[in-house]
């Protein structure tokens, strides 16, 4: 038999078993089903009997839990009265899908009356043990609890005092859910709750819409007087219990609460007033700093700007922002003819443009900063548009400053551009304006912010229009010598016989003598009034004109013999070097092309007629070969054979 009638015939077999098992399963479900039908009462009977069974056990259990919470109250055990309770929650969330009515409205008065009766009685021993605390501290004029006090009440007053808070917290997360502020916080704001609407919500004196400084100092004072006793007696049981939310910070949101219904009354009152609306506004940012610094109170947290960021409040508070902003700009400019341009006391070269600008944009950055992000985001195009206003009217001044720049204003602007670029540079790569910035680029985001994903700041468009400008001033001011240097060039360029100067090296002559006086002039002008960043760039810039001028007016005009071009070589090193020397301990890296050329001039007649000629035939590797081997490595063949050219005693 092979392989193939052994596998058919186990096919066979096991669809017969198969068949037998079916028929047996079969006969096996109809006996039962005959079984329910003759026995039905008797097996009614028995799963009656079992939930009787049950309902006993859960009613034993409950009134077991019932027989603990009574002794531990009457012991006063605050964990055991925890635990029991906590049992008794855990029933009722176990029964919380059962059919039996009368057990869940039993198990739920139950639940209800432990409740009332826990939180009727921890709420009075809190109550009673803030009162040997002497709680509120309305009088206090600092946040320090009077230590002999503290010590006359004892430890087992401020045990019972933790106790209740701790018992009123746990039965208050278990029972009543989790809210803004928890329980034992809101027993303890009651009396300041009570005092604050007695003065500030009902009809006295105090209640009175065009003096919101009076609630704002009362409830910061209050933060800073209760500041230490949340600290030291509320804060340890919110430890224990796992409370993520410092004490002080859940205070803070109780007083911030307190400040939005009452702004909630107010401001409509005030919002036709633009002086009372800006008074309101200043108040509350004020109060939203205080908070912050006093309370540890967070953004995340319910803010007491609130009330002022409804689209209507909130166009009207930066229409007003923008206004006095923009007066303030107008003001700065208009003291263009006194001392905004003179450096601070102290800051040889800030202007006080600069800092008065600064300190603007500095205000407003405090006015906005713990408002939500989409409001901060209108407040930074604000700060935007003013520094562009900003750098506008800068432009326009520039244009009345340009006749003589190392004498008029235009040197303290360059100070002033540079310094705006540093801070704003500086800002931007803070957390603050990272942020904004990641929300700029994702508006829908509610992800943190990841630094290391920012590739561009808030300030950059801003910062590189300012850098332009300072780039075409510094210009300017290089300009202005270069010009000045360059007129008194004439005899120097012109009259001095390069081509038939005879015996050793001459002192450097009175023609650039006269050159050298208004470098030196205008470098030494220009670094007293222009502030180190900026005048690198300036005296780099001009050392590169210069060395442009030296070649194409001096050199490429004249034709030098070998003394002629030793002159002009001393004139450059004891001349220029020397001057810019002072600015850096390498000035020959400014003038390398210069230098390089006058290398070749001043070289021996037979390696530099070999190496025109070489020069005239090579490639252009070959020709880099030749130069290095004039101790060249700067010019162009190009440049190299006409300056070689430049030289009249070679035959060429």
């Amino acid at each position: 038999m092979n392989s193939g009638d052994e596998l058919e015939q186990t096919v066979s077999h096991l669809a017969k078993q198969q068949d037998s098992i079916l028929v047996l399963a079969r006969e096996k479900s109809d006996e039962s089903l005959q079984f329910g039908k003759e026995n039905g009462e008797i097996l009614s009977e028995i799963a009656c009997v079992r939930g009787v069974t049950q309902y006993t056990i859960w009613l034993r259990l409950i009134e077991k839990v019932n027989l603990d919470l009574t002794a531990s109250l009457e012991t006063k055990e605050k964990d055991q009265i925890i635990v029991a309770f906590k049992k008794l929650e855990d029933v009722s969330n176990a029964l919380e899908k059962s059919k039996c009515k009368n057990l869940k409205t039993y198990l739920e008065s139950t639940v209800k009356h432990w409740h009332d009766l826990l939180l009727d009685t921890y709420t009075a021993s809190l109550e009673a043990t803030l009162q040997l605390f002497k709680w509120p501290f309305i009088e206090k004029s600092n946040n320090e609890t009077n230590g002999a006090e503290v010590e006359k009440i004892g430890k087992k007053e401020v045990e019972t005092l933790q106790d209740s808070i701790e018992v009123l917290y746990r039965i208050q997360k278990l029972a009543s859910g989790h809210t803004n502020v928890n329980l034992p916080m809101r027993i303890l704001m009651k009396p300041l709750r009570k005092r604050f609407k007695y003065h500030f919500l009902k009809s006295k004196s105090t209640n009175n819409p065009c003096k919101p400084e009076w609630f704002i100092s009362q409830l910061s004072s209050w933060a800073v007087n209760h500041r230490k006793f949340l600290a030291d007696y509320v804060q340890p049981v919110y430890d224990t219990v796992g409370e993520p939310l410092l004490a002080v910070m859940e205070f803070g949101q109780g007083l911030v609460a307190l400040a939005t219904e009452k702004l909630g009354i107010d401001i409509p009152i005030v919002i036709g007033d633009d002086i009372l609306l800006a008074h309101t506004i200043d108040e509350v940012i004020g109060f939203a700093r205080d908070m912050s610094n006093s309370m540890q109170y967070c953004s995340s947290q319910p803010s007491v700007l609130e009330p002022l960021t409804s689209q209507a409040i909130f166009s009207r508070w930066l229409n007003m922002e923008r206004k006095f902003a923009f007066e303030k700009v107008d003001t700065l400019f208009m003291e263009q003819g006194s001392s905004v341009w003179e450096n601070e006391v102290g800051d040889i070269l800030t202007p006080k443009a600069a800092e008065s600008f600064l300190a603007l944009l500095l205000s407003v950055t405090e006015r906005y900063k713990f408002l939500p992000v989409a409001n901060r985001l209108e407040f930074l195009r604000l700060q935007i548009d003013l520094i562009e206003d900003f750098r506008v009217r800068l432009v326009q001044l520039v244009r009345t400053e340009k006749n003589s720049p190392l004498s008029s204003n235009l040197c303290p602007i360059i100070n002033t551009l540079d310094h705006l670029i540093l801070v704003l540079g500086n800002w931007s790569e803070t957390p603050f304006f990272l942020q904004l910035q990641f929300h700029e680029l994702n508006p829908a985001s509610s992800e943190d912010v990841d630094q290391s994903n920012i590739e561009s700041t808030v300030f950059d468009e801003s910062i590189e229009e300012l850098k332009y400008l300072k780039e075409i001033l510094i210009g300017e001011v290089v300009d202005s010598i270069y010009y000045t240097i360059t007129a008194k060039s004439l005899k120097y360029r012109t009259e001095t016989k390069w081509f038939s100067m005879s015996g050793s090296e001459q002192p450097v002559g009175p023609a650039f003598c006269d050159m050298l006086q208004a470098l030196s002039f205008g470098l030494d002008t220009a670094k007293r009034r222009i502030n180190s960043l900026a005048f690198q760039l300036l005296w780099k810039q001009l050392a590169g004109r210069l060395q442009a001028f030296i070649l194409e007016e001096v050199i490429l005009q004249n034709k030098f013999c070998m003394e002629g071009a030793q002159q002009l070589q001393l004139d450059i090193q004891t001349g220029f070097c020397a001057i810019f020397g002072e600015f850096t301990t390498s000035p020959k890296s400014y003038f390398r092309e210069l230098l390089d050329v006058l290398q070749l001039l001043t070289c021996l007649p037979g390696p530099l007629i070999l190496g025109y000629d070489g020069l005239q035939d090579t490639c252009p590797d070959g020709a880099n070969n030749i130069l290095s081997e004039l101790g060249v490595r700067n010019l162009t063949r190009e440049r190299a054979l006409r300056v070689i050219g430049q030289r009249v005693d070679l035959a060429l």
